[in-house]
């Protein structure tokens, strides 16, 4: 649905305690102490300094001949209840060049297309922007998952990525833009709604109601969750560490493009999960159903 509800000057607009720490005065044990031992989100700044910004000629150059899966939403999506849609998107192939054509005339936006989850592997761009990820690694001391390195997301401003959770930690670098970030913690997740099992259309990973217009007639629940609401303006140049299970939203905001980077990181100590149940069940679900495909 159309975001009627939120004016301009309130997307950009922080709400919620989400400290911003730089790179340089993190190390793997105030990080762990602070943030990663209870699940707590931080802003990591001045990470990316060495990258930023990647325009939108170096991002073509970079990987332009690359064949990737594309996300469209279509330009009605988000005008019905996600409770309607048949499919979360439809996937279409084409080149990252073809796709940066689609963001400069426009189609892109109007059509909600959207380069999502690209990992980029041994590509320049990987070359350019890994030492800025391996930083964040380093002083962090997060560990990465062994399977996943580093995906691109590149996008149209406008367009939002509903809200949901992942069973893994996570981080958002900003390359070029700006991001709306709203975040519920693990705890807000009957309040949220999520989709059942057995919807079969929307993974049981994301949320039903959209969150900034709310139908309390059909989710009571999320009256309790909004003011639990945290709301982080993530600027080119931050990185945003979202724990294991925390609902997230993200909306990209201003003009032009976007581009970002995310990794997935492992949650050790395992106990963590215990933090974020469901999203425990669903990464185990997933664990064994990528095992059982190896096996055929």
């Amino acid at each position: 649905m159309s975001d009627k509800n939120t004016s301009p000057k309130d997307k950009y607009t922080e709400m919620g305690a989400v400290p911003r720490v730089s790179i340089h005065d993190l190390t793997p044990q105030r990080f762990y102490r602070e943030f990663k031992k209870w699940g707590k989100p931080v802003v990591i700044t001045h990470a990316l300094d060495s990258a930023i910004p990647v325009d939108i000629e170096k991002l073509v150059s970079y990987v332009g001949d690359t064949v990737v899966a594309t996300r469209e939403y279509g330009a009605e999506r988000f005008s019905r209840p996600k409770t309607e849609w048949k499919s979360y998107c439809e996937m279409q192939q084409r080149t990252i060049a073809e796709y940066c054509e689609l963001l400069k005339d426009g189609s892109a936006r109007e059509r909600h297309i959207y380069l999502a989850l690209i990992e980029m592997g041994h590509t320049p761009l990987r070359q350019l922007i890994g030492p800025c990820i391996d930083l964040i690694e380093k002083n962090t001391g997060l560990n990465k998952q062994p399977s996943i390195d580093m995906n691109l997301w590149v996008g149209p401003c406008g367009h939002v990525e509903p809200l949901h959770f992942d069973g893994l930690d996570g981080t958002l670098s900003q390359f070029r833009g700006t991001k709306r970030v709203s975040l519920f913690s693990p705890g807000q997740t009957r309040n949220l709604y999520p989709f059942p099992l057995s919807h079969g259309k929307m993974p049981a990973t994301f949320s039903q109601p959209y969150i900034d217009q709310p139908d309390f007639k059909q989710f009571p629940r999320l009256a309790d969750a909004l003011p639990h609401r945290k709301i982080i303006i993530l600027a080119e140049g931050e990185t945003l560490y979202m724990p294991v299970g925390w609902w997230h939203e993200i909306e990209s905001l201003g003009e032009g493009y976007i581009c970002s980077i995310n990794r997935f990181w492992n949650v050790d100590p395992a106990w963590r999960y215990a933090l974020a149940p469901r999203a425990a069940f669903f990464q185990l679900l997933s664990k064994m159903m990528r095992t059982r495909k190896i096996k055929n």
